[in-house]
């Protein structure tokens, strides 16, 4: 039986606040890391290719277009000869604990094609990262067939999916993993995180006028109704076998300032008043870019409105209030 080679794809767009953290580390274990680099101006393409297992992918796409981006991710995978199973993680996302010594990544390692696997996410905590919340199962990798190669991303530019299904992925091959999960290290770089959220919401409604702007909002504020748990002390457990840390590699100050430049772009374009229904004013933000609040009395209430009541998001009432609030606003 053949050993299947281990391909990581991931897409970057100026991350060297971590990307060296990853390639540390994922080269460890991946035979190849495919990463699609969208025209990157803080040094990540450059860190990139300083690893002999990257395979480093051209993205000249301007606009942000997730799904695109995992097309291109997976065509360069398909030139890799022989069996492979591929695994989705960003830049910001690391297995967890001694993950190759448990059981589930023996199922993965002796699965067969169009075997489906996934596990949860580790959100590490904004401003304490001995504390994560958790999240569904969710699909991180899969043992690739002739079937898969013709699989479809749905076209979303934001949000996409991370790898395409087989028409065979059916339960049978669907596992879930609980030996280990994907720690997720975004939010422990808590101003880059809110650019970054900023920059999302910015970007779909421009590209989206109609999305709802009451859905929007809940959307981005779900990690304040998260519960949270102890990290385990063994979560960097793989690494600090091999003598790395992590988080020597990880620059927590870096703002992701291309964010900011690429929002304040999208005011000049269309206009500020566009966005104002957004949960973007941050009076220190705005302060630092010379943004005078385009928000209306009206406006300025809704958001209270919606901040107040995002820990009853669920009940009935509040489900009933916001379905009329998406019709006015």
């Amino acid at each position: 039986m053949n050993t299947p080679k281990l391909v990581v794809l991931t897409p970057v767009r100026n991350e060297a606040w971590v990307l060296r953290a990853f390639l540390e580390a994922t080269s460890l274990w991946a035979d190849y890391i495919i990463i699609a680099d969208q025209m990157s101006t803080d040094g990540s393409r450059e860190i990139a290719k300083e690893y002999p297992k990257v395979v480093l992918v051209d993205n000249d796409r301007k606009e942000m277009h997730q799904a695109a981006t995992r097309r291109l991710l997976f065509e360069a995978a398909r030139k890799i000869e022989g069996e492979k199973i591929l695994f989705a993680l960003d830049a910001d996302e690391f297995l967890s604990g001694d993950f190759m010594s448990a059981p589930d990544w023996r199922k993965i390692m002796n699965s067969k094609p169009d075997d489906s696997f996934c596990w949860r996410w580790m959100n590490l905590k904004q401003n304490d990262i001995t504390k994560y919340s958790t999240s569904q199962h969710f699909f991180w990798a899969v043992h690739e067939s002739e079937d898969l190669w013709r699989g479809e991303f749905p076209d979303n530019f934001i949000h996409e999916w991370r790898l395409p299904w087989s028409p065979k992925t059916d339960e049978t091959h669907k596992f879930l993993i609980d030996g280990f999960c994907s720690i997720h290290l975004a939010r422990v770089n808590q101003v880059r995180q809110c650019n970054k959220e900023r920059f999302y919401q910015v970007s779909t409604v421009g590209q989206d006028p109609k999305k709802s702007k009451v859905s929007l909002f809940r959307n981005y504020h779900i990690e304040e109704k998260m519960d949270y748990y102890d990290v385990p002390k063994d979560v960097y457990q793989f690494y600090e076998n091999h003598g790395l840390d992590i988080w020597k590699y990880v620059d927590r100050n870096d703002e992701g300032e291309y964010y900011t430049s690429e929002v304040l772009g999208c005011f000049k374009r269309d206009g500020i008043n566009k966005y104002a229904l957004l949960d973007i004013w941050d009076k220190g933000w705005m302060d630092k870019n010379g943004i005078i609040d385009p928000r209306n009395l009206f406006q300025k209430m809704l958001l209270n409105y919606l901040s107040r009541t995002n820990p009853y998001a669920n009940r009935l009432w509040v489900r009933g209030i916001d379905k009329i609030l998406k019709c006015i606003v």
